[in-house]
């Protein structure tokens, strides 16, 4: 059960954060197509995982649409800042009586033509089960994504 809900949580963190990155307001450059998203992920156990995935987003906030089943977030925080913008998200998930709960702060910053960004942040979720305390999970995060063309017909949002 603990593989489960780690890997749940890591593979949530995930998407989520590769998503971040193209979520952002107006008046942050933007190009719209398909994504190439490298993100590290130290864990608790000091252990890096890397994840590589493509995204495809025709508008900024299209990242965020993607539906993640058992995955109920909140509506995304985003501040600008000089160069980029501040993200946090916050979401509930699991099935039974097993939930977790995650809160992300990530800070990403884009090229000035909007072709690629850089991020750090940091991402914290709980999970609990019944009979056992709850199970803290903190992870470092550092990523970067590409932009590399149009959005593949069968990916379009």
């Amino acid at each position: 059960m603990r593989v489960f809900t780690n890997l749940f949580a890591v593979s949530s963190i995930a998407g989520l954060c590769a998503c971040a990155a193209l979520a952002q307001k107006p008046n942050v450059p933007f190009q719209p197509g398909e994504w190439n998203v490298n993100l590290t992920m130290v864990l608790n156990n000091g252990k890096p995982m890397n994840t590589e995935m493509q995204v495809c987003a025709a508008n900024p906030e299209d990242a965020w649409n993607q539906k993640r089943p058992g995955q109920i977030c909140d509506p995304v925080q985003f501040t600008r800042v000089p160069g980029g913008v501040h993200v946090q998200i916050h979401c509930k998930g699991g099935s039974g009586q097993v939930v977790t709960e995650m809160h992300v702060d990530m800070m990403t910053h884009f090229s000035s033509d909007g072709a690629s960004y850089t991020e750090n942040g940091t991402s914290t979720s709980s999970t609990t089960m019944p009979g056992h305390p709850p199970m803290v999970m903190n992870i470092q995060m550092k990523g970067q994504g590409k932009r590399i063309g149009p959005c593949a017909s069968a990916a379009k949002p």
